[in-house]
């Protein structure tokens, strides 16, 4: 990976699954012409359970699952180290699982985690939600820290999506992942073949 203009550069056999990225109208994380709520995301103890009440006891379906997030930054990457498992909640509309278990995965709002918001630029949205009276929120995974600023993502999987995220704080406390996809200098190299 080389950083230009603050744009990560990819190779597509840096990044386990990019060889895989789903056609642009079949993802999950799409693009947007208006802000609008695309997940809740729920941290459950027993994530198998969770996937059996919303598919067999609520007739949800799951739409896809990620075996990690992969942050990418120019001091190296990210290591969320989770999984996650989509269930669709209506026409682009989903509930987010991920496992629960130790400290870094449960706050704030356990089991309820955070709301996210599709949008067309996540550095002018966090920007204006900051204006606004937002608070920023960092946190700590697998030793590592991320102040919640934007930053480019790969969700890792069987068919793997790239994206950019941020997270901050609304006035009452909530947490709110502000999110866009897709990543242009990676769409471009991966269609590039590069």
């Amino acid at each position: 990976m080389s950083i230009t203009n603050g744009d990560p550069q990819l190779h597509s056999d840096e990044i386990p699954g990019t060889d895989n990225f789903p056609k642009l109208n079949d993802r999950i994380f799409c693009g947007t012409q208006s802000p609008v709520l695309h997940h809740v995301c729920l941290f459950v103890p027993d994530i198998d359970a969770s996937v059996r009440f919303y598919t067999s006891g609520l007739g949800l379906s799951v739409r896809e699952t990620f075996d990690d997030i992969i942050g990418l930054r120019t001091k190296g990457n990210f290591p969320f180290k989770v999984r996650s498992v989509f269930i669709q909640a209506g026409e682009g509309r989903y509930i987010e699982l991920h496992p629960a278990g130790d400290g870094a995965m449960q706050a704030p709002g356990f089991p309820l985690n955070h709301l996210a918001i599709a949008v067309v630029s996540v550095d002018e949205a966090y920007q204006q939600a900051l204006n606004a009276g937002g608070k920023t929120f960092g946190f700590s995974m697998q030793e590592a820290d991320w102040d919640g600023t934007p930053m480019d993502v790969i969700m890792a999987g069987e068919r793997s999506e790239p994206m950019r995220m941020a997270f901050l704080q609304g006035p009452s406390g909530e947490l709110v992942e502000l999110y866009q996809a897709p990543i242009k200098a990676l769409e471009q190299q991966i269609a590039k073949g590069e």
